[in-house]
């Protein structure tokens, strides 16, 4: 049994919710931040986490992602930071309007507002502690690479992403950006040790496991048009949680895609 522990935010979103499943069913110990905790529960159920296994290894928070003392509470197991966080927060609400950028999100700055609560929060919990600080995997998306790094979707897709997708890549833009700019301070004064972002291509179609995921980086993007939720949630407890990163996803991207 692992000693690890994780904080997860976002995990009624499945990608994050397929990690957090796993993480469960290999006996890890993890706190979930939820609005509602008994649609957590029941997400969980559904994944085949049962209830005897999420008494034993799952702490759910209830409260709200900006709210930074749920936020803080989430990130401490047993009197303890946790060891990786996940974030799959994003906005699931969208309308359309007269405009040359048609879909909008409900809440437009959902993504860049929790980040910027994730991270208070972990500067908080870690002030004056000599424990390790935490890994952050945030789930993010293809379509907007780093300043100076090529482009990770095939020409085709670039119409579709750069004009109905406009406003939620510009939320996960700014939120990306957050992410970059704490991994750059020095590391006596970051929030977290290290960070790895994942970005899985638009999730479509029926689930062919997460082995069949190819593999990318910010450097040498894997292009494709399609994953899948479960895939991709899969991939990061095998490779991100069970195992540790491999050293050119650390402080960059890491790109999923079939």
């Amino acid at each position: 049994m692992s000693t690890k522990t994780l904080a997860f935010f976002g995990a009624g979103g499945d990608s994050a919710g397929f990690c957090l499943a796993a993480a469960l069913k290999a006996g890890y110990h993890c706190s979930a931040l939820a609005r509602t905790p008994a649609k957590l529960s029941a997400s969980m159920t559904a994944k085949g986490v049962s209830q005897e296994t999420q008494d034993r290894h799952l702490t759910i928070i209830q409260g709200d992602i900006r709210n930074s003392e749920a936020v803080e509470r989430t990130l401490v197991i047993c009197g303890a930071v946790v060891d990786i966080v996940v974030s799959g927060v994003g906005a699931t609400a969208v309308k359309f309007v007269f405009s040359l950028y048609p879909m909008v999100l409900a809440d437009e700055t959902i993504c860049r507002d929790a980040m910027s609560t994730i991270l208070a929060a972990l500067r908080t919990v870690t002030a004056g502690s000599t424990a390790k600080k935490p890994l952050l995997t945030p789930i993010s998306t293809t379509g907007i690479p780093a300043p100076g790094k090529p482009r990770d979707i095939p020409l085709l897709w670039i119409p579709f992403y750069k004009w109905l997708l406009h406003s939620p890549h510009v939320d996960k833009e700014v939120m990306d950006s957050f992410v970059r700019q704490e991994v750059r301070k020095p590391e006596s004064e970051r929030a977290i040790r290290a960070s790895v972002t994942v970005r899985p291509s638009f999730f479509a179609g029926s689930t062919k496991g997460w082995q069949s995921l190819r593999v990318g980086t910010d450097d040498e993007p894997a292009r494709g048009y399609f994953t899948e939720r479960k895939d991709v949630g899969e991939w990061m407890f095998e490779k991100l949680v069970k195992g540790e990163p491999e050293r050119q996803w650390i402080n960059g991207g890491v790109h999923l895609t079939h």
